[in-house]
């Protein structure tokens, strides 16, 4: 059976945008699962180091070992900024997809993504007469989100490389 141009595609938009929803929804969820994980195996890992540090005299072998665990923590570092890094871009994606089917849909009576957009990228104030206050207004950390210091993929992997590449340089000294 043959459609006639233009029927059925609000149905296809409709249910386009619900399933993006849904893996945006996942994605968000798995980004903030991970870094999480992320953030407690760095954790443990400087905790680790110091551990072996505060020993008053540290053998060879235990120098070793906080060289291993330095050079593990900066490569798991890079693979923090790496994959969180991408599952960020992938949400972006399905943002960016969202709010592409929000400004085709004349329909929508909520465009959450388009506002969401004005309100995080644009640092726009978003009005709602009804809503108590009238106006919803960017804070200090919204305006600061996308500046690349702020970016989680970049400060946390940069961080966590930071002390590794201290312990490194500290363990190189021991030994030599």
């Amino acid at each position: 059976m043959e459609r006639e141009p233009g029927q059925g595609t609000e149905s296809t938009r409709e249910q386009t945008y619900s399933n993006l929803i849904v893996l945006w929804t996942c994605g968000i969820r798995d980004y903030h699962s991970l870094l999480s994980d992320y953030l407690t195996a760095n954790s443990i890992f400087v905790a680790a180091i110091g551990f072996l540090l505060a020993r008053q005299a540290l053998p060879l072998i235990f120098t070793l070992v906080v060289l291993i665990l330095c050079l593990f923590g900066m490569l798991m570092a890079v693979q923090m900024a790496i994959v969180v890094g991408r599952f960020s871009a992938q949400n972006a994606l399905w943002e960016w997809r969202l709010r592409g089917i929000e400004k085709d849909s004349r329909e929508m009576p909520h465009k959450l993504f388009l506002d969401l957009y004005r309100f995080r990228s644009g640092r726009e104030s978003l009005a709602d007469a009804g809503n108590a206050p009238p106006q919803f207004t960017p804070n200090w950390a919204t305006r600061q989100h996308r500046q690349w210091w702020a970016r989680r993929e970049v400060s946390f992997p940069l961080f966590f490389g930071i002390i590794y590449a201290l312990f490194l340089v500290w363990g190189i000294v021991q030994l030599v």
